[in-house]
């Protein structure tokens, strides 16, 4: 004979049933939501790019100096080289000036004060036996024609460190974004050229990226004399520079 359930068991009996259905219901509506969605992914077509580079040049003349002077004194007492070197520098600056260029365009890039030091091998010491003093001027010459000339009025009014000089563009953006646009018409015909091979037709790109281009600045090793006999003026040859820039471009077809 079937004994009877108690009131007791049947609650939980009763529960552990509906947690049952509970739980089987989630799942079942968590398999319907992830079925239809994996089916759309698998369906949808993927994507294909045509990636390509591109790169352009514009050849321009300067039409900036950089021109780097300095002088070096030495004195056995360190105040007295300080003072020897800041009247030769305020020489060579006032000289500078006489000749049209602004101070805005005269700036110190270096100035320093070290010792001397003479090694005594007998003792394995080193004594301070003086000091120098180095102060170093960047003068931007906006009309390259002047260039010989401020090379010659300083090296004839104290300088006396190697000196360099480097030339640049005034107006770079003007011509870094003609170079830009011909990276991209570059990019373009290879991207043209590319598609017209497989019968692809091309749109808008979907990605543009630019890659860098050159420095606005190139520079000569270094020079150069006082003026020749006969007061020849140092000539200076500018050149051409390149302004270069690179892009990469993406189509989707």
């Amino acid at each position: 004979m079937l004994k009877a359930i108690s009131f007791k068991n049947k609650m939980v009996i009763t529960a552990a049933v509906l947690m049952s259905l509970a739980m089987l219901t989630v799942a079942v509506v968590s398999l319907s939501a992830f079925i239809p969605a994996r089916a759309a992914d698998e369906n949808q077509p993927t994507k294909r790019t045509l990636n390509v580079s591109g790169s352009g040049t514009v050849s321009t003349s300067p039409d900036i100096a950089y021109v780097t002077l300095g002088v070096l004194t030495e004195d056995k007492d360190a105040k007295v080289a300080q003072q020897d070197n800041a009247k030769a520098m305020d020489k060579v600056i006032s000289l500078i000036r006489g000749s049209g260029i602004k101070s805005d365009d005269i700036k110190t890039i270096n100035y320093s004060i070290y010792p001397k030091y003479d090694y005594i091998q007998a003792t394995g010491e080193s004594r301070i036996i003086g000091y120098s003093v180095n102060n170093s001027v960047q003068v931007t010459v906006r009309d390259i024609a002047k260039a010989g000339s401020v090379i010659d009025l300083a090296a004839g009014s104290g300088v006396n460190l190697t000196s360099n000089i480097s030339f640049g563009l005034s107006d770079y953006d003007k011509a870094y974004n003609e170079a830009l646009k011909k990276a991209l018409e570059a990019a373009k015909l290879k991207a043209e050229s590319m598609a017209g091979v497989f019968e692809i037709k091309l749109g808008i790109p979907v990605t543009i990226n630019e890659n860098g281009g050159s420095s606005p600045i190139y520079g000569n090793p270094g020079f150069l004399k006082a003026d020749g006999e006969g007061g020849v003026a140092t000539p200076i040859q500018a050149g051409t520079m390149e302004i270069k820039a690179n892009v990469s471009v993406v189509y989707e077809y």
